[in-house]
């Protein structure tokens, strides 16, 4: 039996082994659409819980949020301790 995470995890043609492991592996990962901003990548800042990192920032997933019916404190994160989050 093969392990399930192999070196050509999702990779199921030749091609893209061969794309993959020639070309790509090596490169650095761009997100453009990541919401971070950019002097906090550049910086390595380190990021205090999941709040700080996925939604202190992102007015797209707030909007995500209250539209499911989220309590307000919780989208933005005011006056909310960071264990509630």
């Amino acid at each position: 039996m093969t392990s399930f995470m192999t070196e050509d995890f999702l990779l199921d043609t030749e091609f893209a082994r061969r794309l993959y492991h020639d070309y790509a592996k090596d490169q650095p990962i761009f997100d453009y659409h990541c919401h971070l901003p950019p002097q906090q990548v550049a910086e390595n800042y380190r990021f205090k819980n999941l709040y700080d990192i996925w939604l202190k920032g992102d007015h797209y997933k707030w909007r995500a949020m209250r539209t499911n019916g989220v309590p307000e404190r919780l989208c933005t994160g005011d006056g909310v301790r960071s264990r509630e989050i």
